[in-house]
């Protein structure tokens, strides 16, 4: 086996397929990338996957004698990082793998490739296409929203709906929940439902960009399988059915303030610098002409924040949030101003992009925290 590629070629994909190598080390080989160089194609199959989620990169290379090593994914991605911006030479020798650029020289031992797992071969003839920019702003839209705690694993993926008319991205962890709705025709025939882990849709929101428009999508019983060029992205589903969330979304918030978005920002997270670890509390008072964001902190101190300039219709209100929480909705918030819906202060406010109407929509809850 005998490659050449420029590093620029190689350093980018990697730093993007290492992400899906697992951080627990339950298999050592996959902690490996399996690298196939093909002869005929001129071209390198770099494989990685973590059992639940596999991706597959094809790129361009110059290939003298085609074979197959499996390589430690982490002592490739520091040698890449460390090399000069120049051609490299991968030749195999017995059992270790030389890496030589610009007179520097690694050689790094192989595992047996017979033990990586085998990857099916896919068909994706039969592959819807979707719009990879709005595919990519739903991921942001609903991803900070999933839970990370394991044991409700239903919850620690997004749940997808393709209709025919329309499609939806939704997470929720209980405390918060996002939603992103695209009202326009899809290519699929019939309404579908998924429950997609969120590493997957991670690694493809990274790996977007301006330069290829659409992404492939592939949706069989069990697995989703995404194509998105160099990139084939093979998912697990999480089994069972999403909970109705609509259901936590309060009917009756009729508390309106519209606040400029970065001074409602820097406002809280200027107060959050004394916010404790075990709530991450701020506290905010509105009233008719003035916004008082606070914290207090018994072992450490207090600090208070007025706000002046904002746009209020309601009753006056004390209301309590996890500042990470509020400060990760006001993040996606696309519009100048937010919009937020309050009722009461033990219930879910809701949060809005205010202004020009689109093609989609988003809307975002947050429940507050109790005041001891």
């Amino acid at each position: 086996m005998k490659f050449s590629i420029e590093r620029k070629d190689l350093l980018p994909h990697i730093q993007h397929l290492i992400n899906i190598v697992p951080s627990k080390n339950t298999m050592p080989i996959l902690t490996n990338f399996l690298i196939e160089a093909e002869e005929e194609e001129n071209q390198l199959i770099i494989t990685v996957t973590d059992l639940e989620i596999t991706v597959i990169a094809h790129l361009k290379a110059n290939v003298i004698n085609g074979g197959k090593i499996a390589i430690s994914a982490k002592r490739l991605m520091d040698i890449l990082s460390r090399l000069p911006d120049k051609m490299i030479d991968f030749v195999k020798k017995e059992d270790d793998i030389e890496i030589n650029c610009n007179e520097i020289e690694f050689n790094l031992l192989c595992a047996e490739t017979s033990q990586f797992p085998l990857v099916p071969e896919v068909d994706l003839s039969a592959s819807v296409p979707i719009n990879a920019g709005l595919f990519r702003k739903m991921i942001e839209n609903t991803s900070f929203a999933v839970s990370t705690e394991l044991n409700r694993p239903i919850f620690t993926g997004i749940n997808w709906t393709l209709d025919p008319e329309f499609q939806m991205m939704a997470a929720t962890d209980g405390k918060k929940i996002a939603e992103f709705l695209h009202s326009k025709a899809t290519h699929v025939e019939e309404r579908i439902e998924k429950i997609i882990p969120t590493k997957g849709l991670s690694f493809l929101d990274k790996v977007i960009n301006e330069t290829i428009s659409e992404v492939g999508v592939l949706i069989e019983p069990n697995r989703v399988i995404f194509q998105y060029t160099p990139y084939v992205l093979m998912t697990h589903v999480v089994e069972g059915h999403y909970p109705d969330y609509n259901k936590a979304i309060p009917k009756n918030n009729t508390n309106i303030l519209l606040v400029d978005k970065a001074i409602l920002k820097e406002a809280v997270n200027r107060v959050a610098l004394l916010a404790t670890e075990d709530t991450y509390k701020i506290r905010m008072i509105i009233k008719e002409s003035t916004i008082l964001i606070d914290c207090i902190n018994r072992d450490e101190g207090e600090a208070h924040e007025l706000i002046h300039s904002f746009e209020y219709d309601g009753d006056e209100l004390e209301i309590a949030f996890n500042y990470k929480f509020l400060i990760a909705i006001l993040n996606v918030i696309e519009t100048p101003q937010v919009k937020i819906m309050f009722g009461k202060n033990n219930e879910g406010a809701l949060l809005f992009n205010h202004g020009e109407e689109k093609d989609y929509s988003t809307r975002f809850l947050l429940m507050p925290l109790r005041f001891l």
